[in-house]
């Protein structure tokens, strides 16, 4: 099998380790609102400016995601997770007009702190859609059953969805990367 890894893609000058959903809920949409005016032509930060839709909708996705992955043996360190995706994506790579990103080898990713959707948990909820959580092992033994690379494999898989959303649940240090100071 090829080597896997994640990516997690973050505007130019911010902190990758740092997650709005991490504050108290008036900071959340205080901090939102200043995103918002900060960067307005750009698309990661649009969902700031409709950050009343927004929260609600991220934060019903995050614990449903959260209990599923519990339910299948998971024990996430936090209670929202970072959001990655599984190889590259270069739909997400426009999404934040940059190429910052930090790339963490799947392997070094601990079992029980990592899980993942075919598609974006809160586009998903949003739609209507509960999104179908997956361990890491139910993730590599389907990849492991498709005969052809994981780039075919993905390709097939996702179907109308970008990419594989990858729910980090632990910050994990690599080679210095989230060594700031995050929320």
């Amino acid at each position: 099998m090829d080597k896997l890894y994640i990516t997690h893609y973050y505007y130019p000058g911010t902190d990758p380790w740092k997650n709005i959903m991490f504050l108290p809920e008036e900071e959340a949409f205080r901090v939102a609102g200043e995103l918002a005016k900060a960067h307005p032509n750009t698309t990661s930060f649009g969902r700031f400016a409709d950050f009343a839709n927004y929260y609600p909708a991220r934060k019903r996705a995050d614990e449903f995601v959260r209990k599923e992955f519990i339910r299948l043996g998971g024990n996430p360190n936090l209670p929202h997770p970072y959001s990655f995706t599984l190889l590259e994506c270069d739909y997400l790579r426009k999404w934040f007009d940059c190429s910052d990103k930090i790339v963490i080898d799947l392997e070094d990713v601990p079992d029980d702190q990592v899980s993942f959707t075919f598609g974006d948990s809160c586009a998903l909820t949003v739609h209507g859609t509960e999104p179908d959580v997956l361990t890491k092992d139910m993730l590599l033994d389907r990849i492991n059953a498709y005969e052809g690379p994981v780039d075919s494999f993905l390709k097939e898989s996702l179907g109308k969805y970008a990419y594989v959303e990858v729910q980090l649940w632990a910050r994990i240090y690599q080679q210095g990367v989230g060594r700031k100071n995050g929320i």
